[in-house]
């Protein structure tokens, strides 16, 4: 029998049989089983006898020997249940009004800026899914061989679209679709606007909401629908409907009339326009063109399948489609001819060339996501320090609860529910604040129309269901199980203690801490890096220059001596492009060795028109004909990149001519501080038809004398349109958005500090609360206020100091790979922006805990001390 105490039943098979065996048979069950294995294994061996024990317990699995959860004597009624812990929930929240409206306010901030971040993205990833008839709409495409393998596009041959409804029954209808950016005049105004050239189908296909007019205006080929914000641009408050306005088309004006204007379109649309002109209007029939040519021309063409069809269905129509196409165009054969769920459109971006969608913008996304991340972080865990304190003035409320019966899991429903009636008001109020306050403001930014629809967009409402669930769990859920583990007895005779010097409240609150130093430091960084840029020396001088376009390069010299004739006006050049717009790239041959360089064609004068700084050599000559043929300019980086040193002897070939360097220029920003200064050539060019002019005003007259110029150059160009403006402008636009990024990172940090601080009241308050005994009696033992201060200071001080240095450490790395994606020149993160976070931060930490130290200092310790 030695072997009955060294050898055991296999434990697995003894844990399950406790657990399935009802209480009342487990011994009975259970003995029998040990009495049998010992025989087996006295006669059989230890192996025999463990696979003996699993069939014993696995042939008493059965439902008689099953235990049950025990019935409550009396009916349960779930309703009631959650309906009292709601309205004890709720009460509790008016008892602690100003904890509540800290958390409250922290998570409506976090919801706020999650609701925006989450509105940018969904315009992105969800383009079009609020059609109603998304599922039945696909896209053509075909796929051809061309040396880099097989490439899809979004296009097809444009009399495809005539065919389909000859070859497929399941086509309930089909659109053609084209951009375009015509010229649209209005009056004696005329703008660039977005236009898309549609089929009549188009309006039947797509599902848009009508401010004024009727969707089938483009029955009529005079007739246009206009967006709402066109019409308002054009029309103000004057009806639109039966307006009158022209468009240039391939070099023709047609006249049309506003047969209907679109509600306002938020950014969830797929197609991007600012008015839809019927396709047949244009005067662009392929009839009269070569049966090829005809078929070389092509453009997105939508079908929409009558309900419950399988695309399958048309596999063998596309193939007959397919093979007329490479026998009308066999230069160019098609391998397949497919259609493309236009719920899969967003999806194939970088998959399909030519197609609808074409950018999906992932910087912003993961900016916009980070950031709304991470003051979702802050909120969250300000809310779980601010939990705890509100359930210490309850610990009596929860022991007398479980002394009469309360179970575990009851007291985890009730604080679950009135964290979701607290996650409830924060959604309402965070939706709020995005629509009154946040959304506009990033719009304005953004320049997006970002809306908060929840009416028409479901999305919007899966996400706030989505986002209330995760807020709850994560906010609510470890408070919920802390509080409730507590024991009663504990409880009762006063030995329980929350918090007080609680590991879990520091390391929320020092992180907490860290990620406002992160938040902090982000923003000084790009003040300092956008104040720097501001003042930043462009290499040449930028003021006093008027840069115009030439849409006609027949009026080019007409128009270049009216503009000379003006008194301010000292000297004029013409050019390709012009510094400050995106440059062009041209090839450069120097000894066998091929380099690409940005590349600008002008008059000879117009680096001395821009006074541009010479370094080396001279600038051309507009009197020596060699200059104009032959000569080049060349910045500093140039030289550089080639190693070159000057004089320079060799000569240089472009587009197989001979050039030779006559001078060298200091290195100029001809893009903006996010592009790196690169090899730069302006080749001087005789006198011709250039597209642009720059004029070099007399000194302070170039913004009084830009009326002047565009009356002059509304003379030559009456139904153009003018696009003139300062030198010192051409980077206005992005300075905007490094602007607008600036203001984000600003309001981030501000909600990251304003967060800690609530989160620290919070954690400073249960403190003083739970220990305000202890300051008393240290008062009455002759305590002095400053050894108080310092005691209760010192905690936060050194969640601080940590903070700091893993604060500071983590921005100065992660801020300057920010800044490094970002700019080519910045500021970096440096001792002046981490100092101002931590130094800031500091101040925060003093007044928000000083705040409580007066209150704690100012307590008179008799009244305390009474009541004990």
């Amino acid at each position: 029998m030695d072997t009955k105490f060294k050898h055991f039943p296999p434990k697995w098979a003894d844990r399950f049989l406790e657990f399935y065996c009802a209480p009342t048979k487990l011994e009975q069950i259970q003995g029998d089983a040990y009495e049998i294995f010992y025989l087996n294994l006295e006669d059989r061996g230890l192996a025999y006898a463990r696979f003996r024990f699993w069939i014993h317990v696995l042939s008493f699995f059965r439902w008689s020997n099953i235990k049950r959860i025990k019935t409550n004597e009396y009916p349960s009624n779930p309703g009631a249940m959650i309906k009292s812990y709601l309205k004890i929930g709720w009460r509790n929240i008016l008892k602690q009004k100003l904890t509540t409206f800290i958390s409250v306010f922290g998570l409506s901030l976090a919801v706020a800026c999650s609701l925006v971040a989450y509105l940018f993205i969904e315009q992105i990833w969800f383009k079009g899914m609020l059609q109603p008839n998304k599922d039945e709409i696909y896209q053509l495409t075909y796929t051809v061989e061309e040396e880099d393998g097989k490439v899809t596009y979004g296009t097809v041959a444009e009399p495809i679209a005539e065919l389909l409804s000859q070859e497929f029954s399941q086509i309930k209808s089909h659109t053609r679709v084209r951009q375009g950016f015509p010229v649209l005049i209005h009056k004696t105004d005329s703008y660039y606007q977005r236009v898309i050239y549609v089929d009549p189908g188009f309006m039947e296909m797509f599902s848009f909401r009508m401010e004024h007019g009727y969707a089938g205006a483009l029955q009529e080929p005079n007739q246009v629908i206009l967006t709402y914000e066109l019409a308002e641009k054009l029309f103000g408050d004057v009806s639109p409907i039966g307006q009158e306005l022209s468009l240039v088309i391939e070099g023709k004006e047609v006249q049309y009339k506003v047969g209907g204007v679109l509600q306002k379109l938020n950014d969830m649309g797929m197609f991007n326009f600012d008015l839809l002109v019927n396709f047949e209007s244009t005067g662009s029939s392929r009839d009269e063109l070569p049966l090829q040519e005809a078929w070389n021309a092509e453009l997105w063409t939508f079908v929409h399948l009558e309900k419950g069809v399988d695309p399958s269905q048309l596999k063998a129509g596309l193939h007959s489609l397919k093979e007329n196409q490479n026998q009308i165009n066999p230069d160019k054969p098609y391998l397949s001819l497919d259609l493309l769920p236009y719920t899969d459109l967003v999806y194939q971006i970088g998959k399909i060339e030519r197609g609808v969608r074409d950018f999906l913008g992932l910087g912003p996304q993961i900016l916009l996501g980070a950031i709304s991340l991470f003051i979702l972080i802050l909120a969250v865990f300000n809310y779980i320090n601010i939990s705890i304190l509100m359930a210490s003035r309850r610990l009596k409320e929860i022991g007398v609860r479980k002394v009469i019966g309360g179970k575990r899991g009851q007291l985890i429903a009730q604080f679950l529910s009135e964290n979701l009636l607290v996650c409830l008001l924060a959604v309402v109020l965070g939706c709020c604040l995005a629509f009154f306050i946040l959304l506009p403001g990033f719009n304005q930014i953004a320049n997006k129309s970002l809306s908060l629809d929840l009416l028409h967009n479901p999305y919007i409402w899966t996400f706030l269901i989505g986002l209330v669930v995760f807020i709850t769990l994560v906010s609510g859920l470890y408070p919920a199980l802390f509080i409730s583990s507590f024991e009663p007895i504990s409880i009762l005779k006063g030995n329980q203690k929350i918090g007080s010097k609680s590991m879990l409240t520091s390391f929320l609150l020092t992180f907490q801490f860290v990620l406002a130093i992160i938040g902090i430091v982000a923003g000084v960084a790009f003040v300092q890096t956008n104040h720097i840029n501001g003042n930043r020396d462009w290499g040449y001088d930028k003021t006093d220059k008027i840069i115009v376009n030439v849409p006609n390069r027949e009026e080019y010299f007409t128009l270049k001596d009216k503009l000379l004739s003006m008194a301010s006006v000292e000297e004029i050049s013409g050019s390709h492009g012009y510094v400050g717009s995106f440059p062009a790239e041209r090839e450069v041959v120097f000894q066998d060795q091929k380099y690409t360089v940005d590349y600008l064609e002008a008059e000879a004068n117009y680096s001395s028109v821009l006074d541009m700084k010479l370094k080396l050599g001279r600038l051309p000559d507009p009197e020596k004909i060699s200059d104009r043929t032959e000569a080049i300019l060349v910045n500093n980086e140039f030289m550089e990149d080639l190693g070159l040193t000057w004089p320079v002897d060799a000569s240089f070939s472009i587009d197989s001519s001979e050039y030779r360097i006559i001078g060298i220029v200091e290195d100029f920003h001809s893009v903006y501080f996010q592009r790196p200064i690169v090899p730069t050539i302006i080749r001087a060019s005789e006198d011709s038809t250039f597209n642009y002019l720059t004029l070099k005003m007399s000194p302070g007259t170039a913004v009084s004398a830009m009326d002047l110029v565009k009356k002059n150059w509304r003379e030559s160009f009456p139904r153009e349109i003018f696009e003139g403006l300062l030198q010192a402008d051409v980077f206005d636009l992005e300075q905007k958005d490094t602007k607008g990024v600036q203001k984000i990172l600003l309001f981030a940090a501000v909600l990251a500090v304003l967060l800690s601080a609530m989160g620290l009241y919070g954690l400073v308050s249960l403190n003083m609360s739970s220990r305000l005994k202890d300051f008393s009696l240290r008062k009455v033992f002759g305590a002095s206020q400053e050894q108080l201060s310092f005691g209760l200071m010192r905690r936060y001080l050194i969640m601080w100091m940590i903070a700091s240095l893993l604060g500071g450490g983590l921005s100065y790395f992660v801020i300057n790979l920010f800044l490094n994606s970002f700019f080519a020149f910045h500021s970096g993160v440096g001792i002046l922006s981490i100092g101002i976070s931590l130094l800031f931060l500091l101040v925060v930490i003093f007044l928000t805990v000083g705040s409580q130290i007066w209150k704690v200092l100012n307590t008179n310790p008799a009244k305390v001390l009474k009541t004990e």
